[in-house]
């Protein structure tokens, strides 16, 4: 994991039952370190996912997602 302009270590975490595999927080994310899973969700649909590497913390994906609660920025 990267460290943000703070210096602090962050990453997305997802819900990924409560995704609807819209790919906004894909789409908006600056540093590219999200992508759609190949496995399947509880709705049989392909959620989105962290990478493992890249987030500085911006919480784009958080911001962009319609879905409440589906997305949260920690500090690792």
């Amino acid at each position: 994991m990267e460290e943000n302009e703070q210096g602090v270590q962050t990453h997305p975490e997802f819900e990924v039952d409560s995704c609807k595999g819209c790919g906004r927080c894909v789409a908006a994310c600056p540093r590219k370190c999200l992508a759609m899973q190949s496995t399947f969700n509880k709705m049989g649909i392909k959620p989105a996912g962290y990478l493992g590497e890249g987030c500085i913390g911006c919480a784009m994906c958080f911001y962009n997602c319609p879905e409440p609660y589906a997305i949260r920025v920690v500090k690792a």
